[in-house]
């Protein structure tokens, strides 16, 4: 599902994450990709399907930002799969998150996806998270 930050959310890297390949799959609203579901391509991160764009490069896509068309999927939305090579104590504005993925602009302005796993939320957002959870979980 995705989920938009409030303006000025930030994170702070915990682990460090290298960028997997370097010209992802980038297409537009209304393009139609080819989703792969022979299982060549597996992920343990539900909500993501390999997919092949309009001019072959590939990667992988968000399920909740397609519609299927017959054997093709339709994007709702502009999407690009690169994804930020981060390191840890790096400081990422995060924009949004999508599946276990979050979209983050780094100080230097390049903006792409990052595990959620690698980002730790700072200021007060973080401590709302926090206090909502304990209360959640009966801690």
């Amino acid at each position: 599902m995705l989920y938009r930050y409030p303006a000025q959310t930030f994170g702070r890297v915990i682990r460090g994450y290298k960028r997997p390949y370097e010209n992802p799959i980038v297409v537009r609203a209304g393009d139609l990709v080819r989703p792969i579901a022979d299982g060549s391509k597996t992920t343990d991160i539900p909500g993501w399907t390999w997919c092949v764009g309009p001019d072959g490069r590939s990667g992988w896509t968000p399920d909740n930002w397609c519609e299927p068309r017959g054997d093709r999927w339709r994007l709702k939305r502009d999407f690009s799969a690169l994804e930020l090579t981060v390191e840890v104590g790096d400081r990422l504005h995060l924009l949004l998150s999508e599946s276990g993925f979050l979209i983050a602009e780094t100080e230097d302005g390049d903006r792409a996806w990052v595990p959620d796993a690698v980002i730790e939320l700072e200021g007060p957002l973080s401590t709302y998270l926090s206090k909502s959870l304990t209360v959640r979980n009966g801690v």
